[in-house]
């Protein structure tokens, strides 16, 4: 069942080393839908906003830019992949770091396999407690939700952000499509019930 869901899954590795990213992509290519390679922090970037993988495994020390500075300018409210780091140094600045953000896994160097697949089983697993309908939303149909969610009127969501309230009305029809919503009340009860409001 894990497996099969594994396989619907896409994941970007951020690896600098060659033979590393090499020995990763030929093993995960097995277990998951689509494998994105990325050879450095400001390669990675621009793969996330490419593809918005399910999955981030990234180095921690890289050229660029950090795998951790990398994680701080993707995640963001409507994107928050599971995230693995890996580090070849046990470096506890970089562990607190970790725990900041609130990274899924951290892992030191080389990688087995097994451990990194199990950590990321057991990640989705908690993740999946969660109701997590608004992640299909694009940034400004989150903002839209938000405030529907609050009880604003279309009239006072076109005034904030300077668009017509037809285009307000286009926003909450595509939300109640993506998050299968029949009315305002159902939505209102899963932003507060997901601590959202």
């Amino acid at each position: 069942m894990m497996n099969q869901m594994l396989l619907s899954m896409s994941l970007l590795i951020v690896e600098d080393n060659e033979n590393s990213r090499k020995q990763l992509v030929d093993v995960l290519e097995l277990y998951f839908k689509k494998v994105i390679i990325a050879v450095d922090g400001c390669d990675g970037v621009e793969k996330i906003e490419k593809y918005t993988p399910d999955i981030i495994v990234t180095d921690i020390r890289m050229p660029c830019i950090s795998g951790i500075d990398m994680v701080k300018k993707v995640k963001s409210d409507t994107y928050d992949p599971i995230i693995i780091l890996t580090t070849a140094f046990s470096d506890r600045e970089y562990l607190l770091d970790a725990l900041d953000m609130k990274v899924d896994a951290y892992l030191i160097k080389p990688i087995n396999i097994d451990i990194l697949i199990n950590k990321i089983e057991k990640s989705i697993k908690s993740v999946k407690t969660y109701d997590l309908r608004h992640k299909k939303l694009s940034q400004r149909e989150y903002e839209v939700f938000l405030d529907l969610a609050k009880g604003l009127k279309p009239s006072e969501i076109a005034k904030k952000f300077d668009i017509k309230p037809k285009t307000v009305s286009t926003y909450r029809n595509r939300i109640f499509e993506k998050m299968a919503f029949k009315t305002n009340a159902e939505l209102i009860a899963y932003a507060i019930k997901n601590d959202l409001i």
